[in-house]
């Protein structure tokens, strides 16, 4: 790197370790990770896997849940300039080893318990890709002991700001996830103060491993979870004196809704991140009484990163509730009609966004690179306004609106009238279409396990505050909204669930008797994990 020259993303990580080497960079269990120790395990791995054959610009896949292990061989494949993807951990095997496959996969780097089916997958779909454990293995080679034997002096990175980071995988709620190519000089974004603790109990693999990059970069230290468990997130932020996590909105109303939550102390928080999805204003207000001033809301995009920002102080004003928040100083936010035309102030219409983190392009895929990616702007295929003062507004995905006998329904118009009641802790809209092309709007919701609001009531409830045009045809009452594997509410889940047998769930006239069965629970299919 030249004296001029910004660092890279890998050269900012390895410099904040070095920082102070002594301090616990890593927290695992009871199990301790000095600085000193971290930048050792990576330049070991490093040397590991250039005697292996790897080197810039080979694919290297990481199958793993959380642990300091797959944290830092990211960072040792990065440092010879590979270009590393990083799956879903508990992701069907035969999806695994389809991304492994799509990602140009030289070599998997994977947890030998219990991503071993994942690994026999990609191993026979790619039997020329080098296989290594992180960990004692009859299937491949095991890197760890190969790394016990290699040099623990520094190497310099082998790789250019241009070159090809990563292959992160999109959340979208359809179909096979793109792949978003990520260079070594993105910008770091959210910046994290110096001796921060991050408690990390999402997926590494997902935004959550960038922020613990950073937390490190700047000198702090990561507590990491395999996933996460109200109980054990409380436990860790009183012992460890967690500072700063990330728990997106699904996960922070679990934390809210946990008994415990009144006798813990959450006094060290200083930041709670989230994003992933449109959160209620209700429960948002509910977290800043009952944690205080912590919460900070980023409109994120795999594509490129945080776009906008809503501080803690905002969360104060519950006018800004339902919104983003404002762009970051070196961001730009328009919002443009279907052919591209700016449009005026309140506008609902398509977000694009100009940003020094935008992605490289779709890995694989020029074309689709070439309708998202123009002149400099990001098409995020989001819709929502932007209002006089700039905060943005969203009110769902383009391809999640419905035309129903010719209005538009946004998730917005049917998702806020059913979070405003009191027994509803979420609600997602998806829309269905009948042979003749007609669509017609939905809503599941989750409530708690001791909740008896019924469908009808719901029904009334939405009518009431939102209209008969923005009300749901059908509700589905659930203990929790089914998820991806990335974290994203499942629409192909919910539509299975509205077509499963004796699943009643379309509301009766408003006088009309309950039946028994009118309360559509539809416990197995739903989840709230991670």
């Amino acid at each position: 790197m030249s004296a001029n020259a910004e660092p890279t993303y890998i050269e900012l990580v390895l410099d904040g370790l070095a920082r102070d080497r002594a301090r616990v960079a890593l927290w695992f269990g009871e199990e301790a990770w000095t600085a000193q120790e971290c930048l050792d395990s990576v330049f070991r791995m490093a040397r590991a896997l250039e005697r292996a054959g790897l080197g810039h610009g080979d694919g290297v896949t990481v199958i793993s849940g959380n642990r300091p292990e797959a944290l830092l061989v990211r960072l040792a494949a990065n440092l010879l300039g590979c270009r590393v993807a990083m799956p879903y951990p508990l992701a069907p095997p035969r999806q695994s080893a389809e991304l492994a496959e799509f990602a140009g996969t030289a070599a998997l780097v994977f947890d030998p318990g219990a991503c071993r089916p994942a690994a026999e997958a990609v191993a026979r779909a790619l039997p020329s890709a080098g296989l290594f454990a992180l960990g004692p293995t009859d299937l491949g080679a095991d890197l760890l002991e190969l790394a016990a034997d290699c040099s623990p002096e520094p190497l310099e990175p082998r790789c250019a700001p241009g070159d090809v980071m990563g292959v992160r995988f999109t959340g979208g709620t359809t179909g096979r996830p793109k792949g978003v190519m990520r260079r070594f000089a993105r910008p770091p974004r959210p910046a994290l103060p110096g001796g921060s603790v991050f408690l990390l109990c999402t997926p590494l693999c997902h935004g959550g491993g960038t922020t613990a990059d950073l937390a490190l970069a700047a000198g702090g230290t990561v507590v990491m979870q395999e996933g996460f468990e109200a109980q054990a997130v409380l436990a860790a932020i009183e012992r460890f004196r967690v500072s700063r996590t990330f728990l997106p909105p699904h996960l922070l109303y679990r934390l809210l809704d946990h008994p415990l939550l009144p006798s813990a102390d959450t006094g060290s928080l200083r930041l709670i991140g989230y994003t992933g999805c449109l959160p209620s204003p209700r429960r948002l207000a509910e977290a800043t009484r009952r944690l205080g001033r912590v919460l900070h809301q980023t409109y994120s995009l795999t594509e490129c990163g945080p776009v906008t920002r809503l501080g803690p102080d905002e969360h104060l004003d519950p006018r800004l509730l339902s919104t983003a928040g404002r762009a970051f100083p070196d961001v730009e936010v328009r919002i443009v009609d279907e052919e591209g035309a700016p449009l005026p102030t309140g506008a609902i219409g398509r977000i694009e966004v100009r940003t020094p983190t935008a992605m490289a392009g779709y890995w694989r895929d020029p074309e689709l690179t070439e309708r998202v990616l123009r002149q400099g702007w990001l098409r995020t295929g989001d819709l929502g306004s932007l209002d006089a003062s700039g905060y943005l507004t969203l009110v769902g995905r383009g391809e999640s609106m419905a035309i129903v006998e010719g209005h538009n329904v946004f998730p917005r118009d049917v998702e806020e009238p059913l979070r405003s009641h009191p027994e509803v802790r979420e609600a997602v809209m998806f829309a269905t279409a009948d042979p003749d092309g007609l669509e017609r709007v939905h809503a599941a919701v989750a409530v708690a396990p001791d909740s008896r609001v019924t469908v009808e009531q719901l029904h009334r409830w939405s009518v009431e505050r939102g209209g008969a045009r923005h009300a749901p045809h059908s509700l589905l009452i659930l203990p929790g909204i089914p998820l991806t594997g990335l974290g994203k509410p499942d629409l192909a889940a919910l539509r299975a669930l509205l077509d499963a047998p004796n699943t009643p769930n379309t509301p009766s006239t408003p006088d009309a008797p309950r039946s028994p069965g009118a309360r559509a629970v539809a416990a197995t299919g739903a989840h709230e994990g991670v």
